[in-house]
């Protein structure tokens, strides 16, 4: 995995390159919300289709089918090998993040932080009960990551509380050991899937922000964040981390750790930037 130039990717959530991508394929003067796009509904796979090749069969004087085939062709070399991209029934253009894209993805979500827009849309002060699941949940990844760092799993820059940083910076394992040695995702435990999906599809929501021509179209942050805590709560009880696994499949426990970062880098950016909350580190 090259970890050097993900600080150089200007796209901020799978979504958001996606449509960037068929944005440059159809050579059209089509805004990014006009780009039809959506989530495959399988939490299992992180699978993308897009109805673009029956929106220009209108206009164009091809098939969809025809259509997509031209822009798939167009795609490969910009998406692949982080996409397998192909032409699917009735002209659909099917997008999938491979293992390999999605460990990149999640190395970044774990360990880069996410710009602040310029300008957002920020949430009315919701209630400290509201609030505080999600505060819990925060606070619950800290504390999971400090006890790695004491346990020696991970190496963490600064564990102490009175001196962490908004993100917890990893020295080692740099990268994180997402895929096995078969290039497979070492997470395949339904609530490891469930968690990911969510990941991606908090930011796949918060896109918008990121994205000039759609920062004002309202987003429920509290919702996002609250379904993101109960995912992660359910991947924590489901999900050993120490005992066995520690001790016999480390590099799992690793990946497992590497969640968590992800999980307390996106929820500490929706308490702080965008609910006007305190993201505790710790309770």
């Amino acid at each position: 995995m090259d970890t050097a130039n993900m600080e150089q990717c200007p796209e901020v959530t799978v979504k958001c390159f996606l449509l960037l991508m068929l944005q440059g394929a159809i050579a059209q003067q089509e805004t990014l919300a006009q780009i039809p796009l959506n989530r495959g509904k399988d939490s299992a796979r992180v699978l993308y289709l897009s109805a673009i090749a029956l929106k220009l069969a209108k206009t164009r004087q091809q098939t969809p089918q025809a259509i997509a085939a031209e822009l798939v062709e167009t795609l490969k070399p910009l998406c692949e090998p982080d996409f397998a991209v192909k032409v699917a029934a009735a002209g659909m253009i099917e997008l999938e993040l491979t293992d390999a894209g999605l460990a990149l993805r999640l190395q970044r979500l774990a360990q880069i932080p996410l710009p602040v827009p310029e300008s957002r849309i920020l949430s009315p002060v919701a209630c400290a009960d509201r609030l505080f699941p999600i505060q819990y949940s925060h606070a619950r990844c800290c504390s999971l990551l400090r006890m790695a760092d004491r346990d020696r799993l991970i190496s963490i820059a600064q564990p102490d509380v009175a001196t962490a940083p908004q993100i917890w910076s990893l020295i080692a394992p740099n990268p994180i050991p997402w895929i096995d040695e078969g290039d497979r995702l070492r997470l395949v435990h339904p609530a490891e899937c469930n968690l990911i999906s969510q990941l991606l599809t908090v930011l796949d929501n918060l896109y918008p922000i990121f994205e000039v021509e759609n920062r004002e179209k309202p987003v429920n942050y509290l919702k996002l964040a609250n379904s993101l805590s109960e995912a992660f709560q359910t991947f924590y009880s489901q999900c050993r981390i120490w005992g066995e696994v520690k001790i016999e499949q480390p590099k799992l426990a690793q990946a497992r750790l590497g969640l968590v970062l992800a999980t307390q880098s996106l929820l500490r950016f929706i308490l702080e930037e965008l609910l006007n909350a305190v993201a505790p580190l710790e309770l």
